[in-house]
């Protein structure tokens, strides 16, 4: 998985972000869409622009409906993740091509876990990954591995903020 320090993301493709540092500009810049708002564009349409007509969609709630699955119940987090976000995700960059979707997360980043050997990023609790939903590959498919994938960096500074990918197919 490649690193990106750049605004990009902001304005293409789809991220998964806990870091108040990357977070704080988008919270300024607008509020926050509810996820259930968003997931109801999927089923009764999308606006013809995006809310405040600005170049990233910050979504909220994500992290809350996936912890609300009861532990260590990853199976049906997955599934809803692939009935849910990864349609969200397809539609989002259908209708708007060159705006970012953010999903804000709460964090804290031990809670996002990536895993060299299959290049997923694992979200939960759990010490061990079977405990732990495959969130990328819930949300972006295959997208989620190789040339489109990136890791965030807080500018200047190695920490890691979140994820993208540049475009789900």
């Amino acid at each position: 998985m490649h690193e990106m320090t750049s605004k990009a993301w902001q304005r293409s493709g789809s991220s998964i972000i806990w870091s108040s540092e990357l977070l704080g500009p988008l919270v300024l810049g607008g509020e926050a869409i509810p996820l259930r708002v968003a997931l109801g564009w999927v089923k009764q349409g999308f606006p013809d622009s995006p809310p405040g007509g600005r170049s990233t969609v910050l979504i909220g709630g994500l992290q809350t409906v996936l912890e609300s699955f009861p532990a260590p119940a990853t199976e049906p987090a997955f599934t809803w993740l692939r009935q849910n976000i990864k349609p969200l995700v397809r539609a989002f960059q259908s209708h708007w091509g060159n705006v970012g979707l953010v999903f804000a997360m709460d964090g804290p980043a031990k809670l996002f876990n990536f895993n060299e050997a299959d290049e997923l990023v694992y979200f939960g609790r759990g010490k061990d990954r079977s405990e732990q939903v495959k969130l990328t590959l819930g949300m972006w498919n295959g997208a989620a591995t190789g040339e489109g994938a990136f890791r965030l960096l807080v500018p200047e500074t190695s920490e890691l903020g979140g994820y993208h990918v540049k475009h789900l197919s």
